[in-house]
């Protein structure tokens, strides 16, 4: 099936990569055909449901088309549905395109029904038109309901669950396997790790954040992890991937440890701990320590 992947417009590059990453994970096989501007389109074969994980994305439609603006009109009339529909045209820049919408409507045989339709026509018009029909929304304001805030063990430094999914999708992880934070302190990572299905094993140096840590992934209802009290250099597991937000030496505790020694002994242990060919995602408060990880690992991406 050809997929088109409506990317959120937050960051430059992080969507598209978290969408490949998905792709790697979930499908044996794929295929990316085309892209624009928050568009990609790739072939793949498997269930699609399983992109629900996704975080920087909007929507996965089935892709029907891409054609130059002053074409979409023609194209429009080979759009064939079965049942009731509904057309939504989005235009990147925020522009407004009721009238397109309807347009496009008369030119499609079939009974519209904008409140219940059997199916949803979404047009994103970019550098070029691409037209999909929905087959799945990705439920971002779930996301919101599980800022640091609303947990029961609070830390106001935690990154947004969406940043956090993101991080973990990007890490190629798939379900039952094991995924470490190193510097899991409230359990933000961990907690959208747990939410698909993968295994979570947390450590932080601080016993009342590993309590914490512990209170917080219960509250969301998951029960497959293993959270303990640890300083990163003794820790020995071996892993499927480690996806970490570590202290930054400002607000957050190093134990009065100089930070470039922390990161230093950290992707010391990395190295060791990580089953090979898998993935290491850091957040960094610097590009200096990018250098610093390629003395230990390969960089594939940074962002």
């Amino acid at each position: 099936m050809k997929l088109m992947f409506e990317l959120s417009g937050e960051h430059p590059t992080l969507p598209r990569a978290e969408a490949i990453a998905c792709l790697e994970s979930e499908f044996n096989r794929f295929r990316v055909l085309d892209e624009g501007k928050r568009i990609l389109v790739a072939d793949v074969k498997g269930n699609v449901s399983k992109l629900s994980r996704l975080s920087l994305s909007h929507y996965v439609d089935e892709f029907l088309f891409s054609c130059r603006t002053e074409e979409l009109f023609d194209y429009a009339k080979t759009i064939k549905v079965d049942g009731t529909f509904k057309v939504n045209v989005k235009h990147v820049a925020g522009k407004k395109t009721s009238n397109i919408e309807r347009k496009i409507g008369d030119l499609i045989h079939g009974k519209v029904d904008l409140k219940n339709p059997e199916n949803e026509i979404r047009i994103i018009v970019s550098d070029r038109c691409f037209a999909g029909k929905k087959i799945l929304k990705i439920d971002r304001k779930a996301f919101d309901k599980r800022k640091p805030q609303f947990r029961p063990f609070f830390s106001p430094i935690s990154i947004h669950p969406r940043l956090a999914r993101a991080l973990v999708n990007l890490s190629r992880i798939k379900q039952n396997q094991v995924l470490f934070d190193p510097f899991c302190g409230t359990g933000g990572i961990l907690i959208e790790a747990g939410l698909i299905g993968v295994k979570t094993v947390g450590s932080d140096i601080d016993e009342k954040m590993v309590k914490g840590c512990r209170e917080n992934l219960e509250y969301f209802g998951i029960k497959n992890y293993d959270i303990f009290q640890s300083d990163v250099g003794d820790v020995s597991i071996k892993c499927d991937a480690i996806v970490t937000d570590p202290p930054y030496g400002r607000s957050s505790s190093t134990k009065k440890e100089n930070i470039e020694k922390l990161y230093e002994r950290a992707f010391e242990v990395f190295r060791k701990i990580l089953k090979k060919d898998r993935y290491l995602v850091i957040a960094l408060p610097d590009k200096r320590f990018i250098q610093l990880g390629k003395n230990y690992l390969n960089l594939l991406e940074a962002h």
